[in-house]
Order: C-alpha cells, then structure tokens, then sequence
C-alpha cells in the first residue's frame, strides 16, 4: 500500500461570476471579490469546495451543500469588498487598470454618471466570464468613444461584435498568460566553466592518504 492515501478529488475550473461567485451543481460559493470575471482551479473533496488563485495559492475554502440542495449561496464576508467606498474605489481601479487606460476612462466615466457605478463596474468586469479579454477591451474603447458609460451599453456591444468564449478557450487564454509570467522571468545566466577549476585541482593534488580514506568510505 503506498504511504499516503491516493488523493480522488475532483479538480474543475470556473470563471468568478460577477456576483463574486463560482458555480458548483446548480449551488454557489463565494470568492474573494478582486477574482471576478478569472478562470480559477477548483478541487472538490468528500465535504469541501476549495478555490485556489492563479499561483496554485488556495484563496477560498467551503463546505459543500448537500445532495440535492440547489439554489443556495454560501458566502464569507471577508470575501466582499466591504464598505469602505475608497478602498473599494482603489481596487475596482486596479482591476480595470488591467485591461488597459480605455478600460480606466470608461470606469472614470460609469461612476459619476450611473446611479449604480460601482455595481455595473463590477458586472462590466464579470463579461470576462463570457468573452474574451480583447474583445471586452474593444467594447471598453468604442463605449468610452460614444460616450456610453453603462454596462447596458457594453454588453451590447458585445453581442454584436463579439462571440462567446468556450470552456476549451478560457483554459486556453489562462494557460497563455501563465506562460507570458513565466518568459518574462529574469533567466540564470551560465557560470564560467574557470568557477569549477579549483575542485578539479584540489581532487589533482589528492594525497594517497585522501584517496585511501575515500576508498574506505565507498566500501
């Protein structure tokens, strides 16, 4: 039998909806709200639903609804942005500062004029669970060119210039954005071969009695 028990969780992926939620059979369970609209890795065990973030870091852990509990949410309130307007404000404008200065200008634009800024900002980031990132950029730009500052506006946009991503192309795009981290790593630069000369010159100057006591440690 091996040593530690074969690990038979089930391992899935979920985009975070624009609620802050992942979807798991038809029941839904809270994740940390600066997720939404990401492609996040979920393991499934006997008892328990856990969300893990892009570097593998577990961010988010619940206890599954029963079988045949559907409908339900279960959330954590350190998981909401709270209610402190200014911190919410920063990090919506770190989220949207991703995907570009369109991106910001149209979030300068939907907070002052939208009864509901904050909350069509966060629906507007939620559409990367549906298209893909340059097209919602695309949306962002001509939004912002016409002056349309609403999520209305740019999930309209959308539908008529965009299609829908697959499962298959969400992987696909967070597998990409991985590798692009990974490249843009700073690289091992090569040692000089002259760095390993002196072990060679110490084991060429070996006295008998080293080569002696070496051949009884090997024995």
């Amino acid at each position: 039998m091996p040593a530690h028990p074969y690990d038979t969780a089930k391992v899935l992926y979920r985009t975070v909806s624009s609620e802050g939620c992942v979807a798991y059979l038809q029941n839904f369970y809270s994740v940390p709200w600066q997720r939404i609209g990401e492609l996040l890795p979920l393991r499934i065990t006997e008892k328990e639903l856990i969300v893990y973030g892009p570097d593998l870091a577990e961010i988010a852990r619940h206890e599954l609804y029963p079988t045949g509990t559907t409908g339900k949410k279960h959330s954590l309130p350190e998981h909401s942005p709270g209610r402190d307007p200014y911190h919410k404000m920063e990090l919506l404008r770190e989220r949207f500062a991703e995907l570009g200065a369109e991106a910001v200008r149209f979030l300068d634009g939907i907070i002052p004029t939208r009864r509901c800024g904050k909350d069509e900002a966060f629906r507007v980031l939620g559409l990367l669970a549906i298209y893909r990132r340059e097209d919602l950029m695309k949306a962002l730009e001509r939004a912002c060119r016409y002056r349309a500052f609403s999520f209305s506006a740019v999930e309209r946009i959308l539908a008529a210039q965009a299609r829908p991503r697959s499962e298959w192309e969400a992987l696909q795009a967070e597998a990409r954005e991985h590798l692009e981290d990974i490249l843009q790593q700073p690289s091992l630069s090569s040692r000089s071969t002259a760095e390993y000369q002196e072990l060679l010159e110490e084991r060429e100057y070996a006295t008998p009695e080293d080569e002696a006591e070496d051949d009884g440690k090997s024995a």
